[in-house]
């Protein structure tokens, strides 16, 4: 690899350190990051020249010696990120609403509605195929599933054409830094109600938010009546769920760490409720009736 590194980029690596299938390395006290290209290199691109655009700071993408952002290794196409700006401090909502660029540009479309709908159809004939490999997860699936069809049924009610296009982020977690934040690789274009709802889910699970906090960050993220929607969609749909439930399935984690997330069942669908009154109070969002109760 440290050779791949010099022939490319014309740089010398003495150490380096390897986490899942990324490099770090660090060269005039720069950090650099190796990392796999999992996404599409041209709306990365795209992202990453309007965020340059809007004066808004990402990590450097660095182009190898043949004119290109991809260099491929171990037959894997890489991208190598220069981060000028290094910060180990954890992201907040106003970091999230700062980062609130909207992109003009035509034929954007929502499409959470096909993703969740044919993950879920996947996840469910998974399930029928464990036997009892996991039974947490066979356990579970039921409650989980029927958070997501909530979810997806709101969708139904969301009138596009009112929906305001961003830049947002593939993850955001409660411990996420600044540096994973600035990703470029971590960076795409949608509504904005997907990292304030992600912020909020994701610090609420993990105790580092309330109810009051939630009302707080809602107020200030200006949301229209069909972005009200989108953000009571995004805290519904359990990602945090299927995340874990990946992980465990492709057996980078034990299957008891799913019980962390089943044990925060009763308080995070409380918390639900209180979010949909608020919701309904505010905007007068549509009756869903399980959470009325």
């Amino acid at each position: 690899m440290k050779n791949l590194i010099n022939y490319y980029y014309g740089l010398i690596i003495n150490k380096f350190r390897k986490i899942d299938d990324k490099y770090i390395f660090i060269i005039n006290d720069h950090q650099y990051l190796f990392e796999p290209l999992n996404s599409n290199i041209e709306e990365i691109l795209k992202i990453y020249y309007i965020l340059k655009a809007s004066n808004r700071y990402c990590h450097e993408i660095i182009m190898n010696n043949q004119n290109s952002v991809m260099t491929f290794y171990q037959n894997k196409a890489y991208i190598l990120i220069k981060i000028n700006y290094l910060s180990e401090s954890k992201i907040d909502i106003t970091d999230i609403l700062y980062y609130d660029v909207q992109v003009y540009e035509k034929n954007i479309k929502l499409n959470w509605k096909n993703l969740w709908q044919d993950k879920i159809d996947y996840y469910e004939y998974q399930i029928n195929q464990f036997g009892f490999k996991y039974k947490l997860l066979r356990d579970s699936f039921s409650y989980y599933l029927g958070l997501c069809e909530t979810a997806i049924s709101i969708l139904n009610y969301v009138n596009e054409s009112n929906i305001k296009f961003n830049i947002c982020h593939r993850r955001i977690n409660y411990n996420d830094t600044l540096n994973e934040f600035l990703n470029p690789l971590n960076i795409i274009i949608d509504n904005k109600s997907r990292d304030v709802g992600a912020y909020i889910k994701t610090n609420f699970i993990n105790e580092k938010l309330c109810f009051d906090d939630a009302t707080n960050i809602i107020d200030k993220a200006n949301l229209n009546y069909d972005e009200a929607l989108l953000f009571l969609s995004r805290l519904l749909y359990p990602s945090y769920y299927f995340d874990t439930y990946d992980d465990i399935v492709q057996e980078k984690i034990s299957e008891d760490k799913i019980l962390f997330y089943i044990k925060k069942n009763i308080s995070y669908e409380i918390f639900l409720k209180k979010i949909y009154k608020y919701l309904k109070f505010k905007y007068n969002i549509i009756e869903i009736e399980w959470l009325e109760v």
